[in-house]
């Protein structure tokens, strides 16, 4: 395992030091944007190949979670590996470092240590502000995003060697931490037939159950104990969650409908490449329904977009039923909700 360290250089320079320890033979570095994490592009000058460079700090401690551990990005970057060698989704391939591990840690000046990851680049480009997407886009996303929710449905079989078995593709031994991220992944793809994994990891977030609504409520009434919302404003959010959480409680917790989604599907998300739209950053991927992905992609669109988005979705799997899509719509209002008060947390001297 690398550990760099540091004392107050820049984050440039940082980001150097730590693409050092990559098999990049000229690397140049270009700094892209510091939101959840640090983020450069790096081409190989040699070869004229580009990576993405993640240093996984934060720019607000409240953007601060479990995705940020080593654990949570070694299951990231192995669930990229198995989704782009078992599946069309054109994902990021994630890369290794010299030492064949999936993440660099960084030592910074006050002893922290800081998770590094690269991956391979998409070319293609960001959804501009205001952009419409065509009908053919809106309808492969909903494709793309189907393709992603079927690999958490595949029959439950003994399971190919993934990155974490004892011997990787290299011939190389695999560290324990691999081997362990792995395992994460397995137990959550694969039990005996009769018991798919619900459980979600202690590695990976969980999203839109009952447990995650109440802890989105007790948030959501400090708003009220702040001034961010009005009593009336919280009994309106109470009764939406009662609903969902009734709703959540007689609707099926399966398989078939709860799996590993990806978690933050938004434009800022998805990339224009020439194939057709791909979902980027799975930095928060994690356990959820599968609803609770799509609500979340729904939420780009507008009614008429939406039924197209629905329509690739459902293309191989037969329309959502009634029951589906009231839940999905409770999802969409209550991650409308959840985007509120992440502002909030983002800047709590401000009133929305």
């Amino acid at each position: 395992m690398w550990i760099i360290t540091t004392h107050k250089i820049a984050h440039d320079t940082m980001a150097t030091e730590i693409i050092s320890h990559y098999s990049i033979a000229k690397p140049s570095v270009s700094f892209i944007r510091h939101n959840e994490n640090l983020t450069y592009q790096v081409v190989d000058e040699s070869t004229g190949r580009k990576y993405l460079l993640r240093i996984h700090k934060a720019a607000f401690a409240s953007m601060t979670g479990i995705q940020h551990t080593r654990p949570a990005l070694e299951a990231e970057m192995n669930l990229l590996h198995e989704l782009r060698a078992t599946s069309p989704l054109r994902v990021q391939i994630p890369v290794r470092n010299t030492l064949n591990e999936w993440v660099t840690v960084y030592l910074d000046e006050t002893g922290e240590e800081i998770c590094c990851t690269v991956l391979e680049w998409i070319e293609g480009r960001d959804i501009k502000q205001g952009e419409r997407l065509t009908t053919a886009q809106i309808h492969d996303l909903g494709v793309q995003l189907q393709i992603l929710h079927q690999y958490g449905r595949r029959p439950k079989e003994t399971p190919k060697p993934l990155e974490g078995s004892q011997v990787s593709e290299s011939g190389q031994q695999m560290n324990d931490r691999d081997q362990h991220a792995n395992k994460a992944i397995i137990a959550e793809m694969y039990t005996d037939s009769d018991s798919p994994a619900l459980e979600h990891t202690e590695v990976r977030p969980a999203y839109g159950s009952i447990k995650e609504n109440l802890v989105m409520l007790e948030q959501l009434e400090e708003g009220v104990r702040r001034g961010i919302f009005t009593p009336e404003d919280f009994d309106l959010i109470l009764k939406t969650f009662e609903n969902i959480n009734r709703q959540l409680e007689a609707y099926p917790h399966n398989a078939e409908t709860w799996g590993i989604i990806h978690g933050d599907i938004t434009c800022g998300n998805l990339l224009v490449t020439d194939q057709g739209i791909s979902m980027i950053d799975f930095c928060l991927y994690g356990y959820g329904y599968y609803l609770f992905d799509a609500g979340g992609a729904a939420t780009i669109f507008n009614r008429e977009e939406r039924d197209v988005f629905l329509s690739g979705y459902t293309e191989q799997t037969g329309p959502l039923t009634k029951r589906d899509i009231r839940l999905m719509e409770g999802f969409m209002l209550s991650l409308h909700l959840a985007i509120s008060h992440s502002r909030w947390r983002m800047n709590p001297g401000t009133n929305g």
